[in-house]
């Protein structure tokens, strides 16, 4: 059972019931600056509107991470509201048979269906693909030319991670936005706090979603190439004690929304922590060799996987609090990102931090993100590409720059610039 906040709520002056009372998880303003004071006063507070303990310290978030023995990620992507029952039976009753990969279970499921995907989704696969990502960048870039002004999530970073996915898929002739307005769905069913309205509306997407992925796997059978499906398909050798093709169709269904999502949001954060601070900009121009370290600091500073969700297997103690078995964690990616006890300055953007790689962006333990490598070429080719060819780029003055998104991802939902300054 969850931990029980009562005895708190009712305690006058107590920091956790300040923090349970302004800490709002769909709020991104002010997030920085509430997250580093409570690191100090309530390390680890109970959030009523979510039923999640929230940690806030670098230490406390990768010891859970890595505990995979006590702590479960069962919970990592269920949804923060729970789907009506008349919802899960639509979606059943046409075939929706999605289950929990990779980020959402554990050993030893976690263990076997790894050990396939990373004969794929491993450093040496992902560099085969970066002559063609460079192509992708180019031809994106290529575009803007001749241009004054532009959004560049609209011009860029909204698609061109969707394309890359689809380099790592062997999809070809596929309208991007097509395939994130089907991520944005999933990513808002599973981490937002959409209305009963909301979740039945929605219904129809999903399983065109998932049957996209579907056909994909089943067109591989037939027809295998040099691509992801194709590869735990060839894994699998028919042997569901292996991997099972559902399983392989919730892998596809699963990177069509990992392989992009995130790199969409973290491509325009960073860049516009750069555009912030034209001395930045200016020096990735001067020496284009910080620019792999620039990417690492913008992980670090503003991640655009914000949090990320465990659940107790036994009682433990963390923060100094003790708690029963089935408590909820809502581990603060965001925080812990920016703990003074592990970055000197964690508040200042640097690009020439020396230990800006240790970020937890990717997470921590046997979850750790296997896509990074190519998320990162995706990244700094995008930099490297923009500074070279617009290197007066500038944000529009005044421009309004909201940064949106759920408990999990953040991300600027569009980003207007000046192209040559």
């Amino acid at each position: 059972m969850q931990a029980q906040p009562e005895d708190i709520s009712t305690m006058t002056g107590c920091p956790m019931k300040s923090a349970a009372e302004r800490f709002h998880p769909f709020e991104h303003e002010g997030m920085y600056d509430l997250l580093a004071e409570l690191r100090a006063t309530a390390p680890v507070f109970y959030s009523p509107q979510i039923d999640y303990w929230v940690v806030t310290r670098r230490e406390d978030v990768i010891a859970t991470l890595r505990d995979h023995e006590r702590f479960s990620a069962v919970v990592a992507t269920q949804p923060v509201v729970p789907w009506p029952p008349e919802l899960i039976q639509y979606l059943v009753d046409r075939g929706f048979t999605n289950e929990s990969v990779q980020v959402a279970c554990d050993p030893p499921r976690h263990s076997r269906i790894r050990s396939h995907v990373q004969g794929f989704l491993n450093p040496k696969k992902l560099q085969s693909f970066e002559a063609s990502v460079r192509e992708l960048v180019c031809s994106y870039v290529e575009r803007m030319k001749g241009k004054e002004t532009v959004d560049l999530v609209d011009a860029m970073t909204y698609e061109l991670p969707a394309m890359t996915a689809f380099l790592l898929l062997g999809v070809k002739d596929i309208d991007p936005r097509r395939i994130k307005s089907w991520t944005e769905l999933r990513v808002k069913l599973m981490h937002g706090f959409p209305t009963r309205e909301e979740q039945m509306a929605a219904a129809d997407d999903l399983l065109d979603f998932w049957r996209f992925s579907c056909d994909l796997v089943e067109q591989r059978k037939i027809s295998p190439g040099d691509d992801y499906p194709s590869w735990l398909l060839a894994s699998r050798a028919g042997d569901d004690e292996r991997l099972t093709e559902n399983e392989i169709k919730s892998l596809t269904f699963a990177l069509l929304l990992a392989a992009h999502e995130t790199t969409s949001n973290a491509s325009a954060n960073i860049i516009l922590e750069l555009l912030r601070r034209p001395d930045d900009w200016a020096a990735l121009i001067a020496d284009p060799t910080l620019i792999p370290n620039a990417v690492e600091e913008g992980f670090r500073y503003v991640s655009s996987v914000v949090a990320w969700r465990r659940m107790a297997k036994e009682d433990f103690e963390l923060g100094g609090q003790s708690f029963p078995a089935g408590t909820k964690l809502l581990l603060s990616l965001a925080s812990a990102g920016r703990d003074e006890a592990s970055y000197e300055n964690g508040d200042t953007f640097d690009i020439r931090r020396k230990n800006a790689r240790s970020h937890v962006a990717f997470g921590n333990g046997i979850h750790f993100c296997m896509g990074a490598p190519i998320a990162r070429m995706q990244i700094r080719m995008m930099i490297e590409e923009l500074t070279k060819t617009f290197p007066r780029m500038t944000l529009v003055e005044n421009a309004e720059i909201e940064i949106a998104g759920v408990l999990t991802f953040r991300g600027p939902a569009s980003l207007p610039v000046r192209l040559n300054g």
